[in-house]
């Protein structure tokens, strides 16, 4: 019993041991680099992406004026279009057709660009729109993704992104 008593009684002595410092990865300091004053976002760095920039604010002019004719001469003659859930459409006929299946479709309609976004050759607009549907007079609001590439100064192919869930919806909620 007194040895058990003993035992309970004693403490644990650990040696302490050296411990070397971790050997650092880190890079040795260098002196600091200056870097030359960056453009200001306004300016472009080059006279093709001035023109990707005036394309840009074109498209959302004539978005924003409804104006079909002014958008159509944004486009090569060569263009594809894509929508969701649709075949590519190609050409400048096709183009057309689908502007005028829109104006059916929609009775009135104002689109708000959230951001517009240049990157070389390519125009990310993202849209904000509020469209009342032809036949039932529905009102929706379209929230969509456009990517514009552009080649010679002219919309080359685009694509749209947004839930074609949104009309068919609205057309259910009416009947």
């Amino acid at each position: 019993m007194a040895n058990r008593t003993r035992t309970k009684t004693k403490t644990r002595r650990v040696k302490a041991r050296a411990v070397k410092p971790a050997k650092s990865k880190a890079r040795p300091a260098r002196a600091a680099r200056t870097r030359p004053a960056t453009r200001a976002r306004t300016e472009s760095k080059s006279p093709a992406a001035d023109g990707v920039r005036a394309l840009a604010r074109r498209i959302v002019e004539t978005t924003l004026s409804n104006d079909d004719e002014g958008a159509f001469a944004l486009y090569a003659d060569n263009v594809e279009s894509i929508e969701p859930g649709q075949p590519p459409m190609r050409g400048i006929d096709a183009i057309r057709q689908k502007f005028a299946g829109w104006r059916t479709m929609v009775s009135s309609a104002h689109f708000d660009p959230r951001r517009v976004c240049v990157d070389g050759k390519t125009i990310v607009i993202e849209w904000v729109g509020d469209c009342t549907l032809a036949a039932t007079g529905k009102q929706v609001r379209l929230h969509e993704v456009a990517i514009h590439e552009v080649r010679d100064g002219k919309i080359k192919r685009e694509l749209f992104f947004y839930d074609p869930a949104t009309f068919a919806q609205a057309a259910e909620s009416a009947s």
